[in-house]
């Protein structure tokens, strides 16, 4: 009778082993996949971060209009900047577009982030669950998007603060990798 309990009591003790092993494998796995989507997620904010920098500060740089920012909403701004460095101005439109725009990937949160320059094509420049634009006068006060229709009103811009979130386009156990990017941008040629 001993001989069958201790055959018993090793089938659970190996059983409970492999149990702990298969689980130990499940979320090192798991743990695996969460790092390389957020490294993913990182990598895509900052490529982003990028453009977006390089292009904000550069806002009024060699134009000749009084009217630097021609467009500025919550999710869209159109300004004008040299940004090919060629000492001639061109209109740039960043937007960002609806989530029924971008059919690529299985999230359905994500949303394009569209950038044109001049009269060339609109191209997708990253994807965003959100990206929010804001918009500050010389002594720091939020203004109004209400009040941005009127030029003199835009003319009084001289910060924008920028709160882009991103969402990894595939889940890792059902969740979204999320990384977000808050800056305020001065560009130098508003003051």
């Amino acid at each position: 009778m001993s001989t069958i309990l201790d055959i018993i009591g090793s089938f659970i003790t190996g059983a409970t082993i492999i149990l702990v092993t298969l689980n130990l494998n499940f979320q090192i796995t798991t743990s695996q996949r969460e790092n390389f989507f957020s490294s993913l997620s990182q990598s895509e904010v900052i490529t982003f971060a990028n453009i977006i920098e390089n292009d904000f500060y550069k806002i009024g740089f060699q134009s000749s209009t009084p009217n630097m920012i021609t467009t500025a909403d919550s999710i869209a701004i159109q300004f004008y900047a040299d940004i090919d460095n060629d000492t001639t101005a061109e209109q740039v439109y960043y937007s960002l577009g609806a989530t029924s725009d971008l059919s690529g990937t299985t999230n359905p949160n994500d949303r394009p982030v569209y950038r044109r320059i001049g009269t060339g094509t609109t191209k997708l420049i990253g994807t965003a669950y959100s990206m929010q634009l804001s918009y500050y006068d010389s002594i720091g006060n939020q203004l109004q998007y209400s009040t941005l229709s009127s030029q003199p009103n835009r003319n009084r811009i001289k910060k924008i603060g920028i709160n882009y979130l991103f969402e990894t386009p595939y889940p890792v156990d059902g969740n979204y990798q999320r990384v977000q990017w808050k800056k305020f941008i001065n560009p130098r040629n508003l003051n």
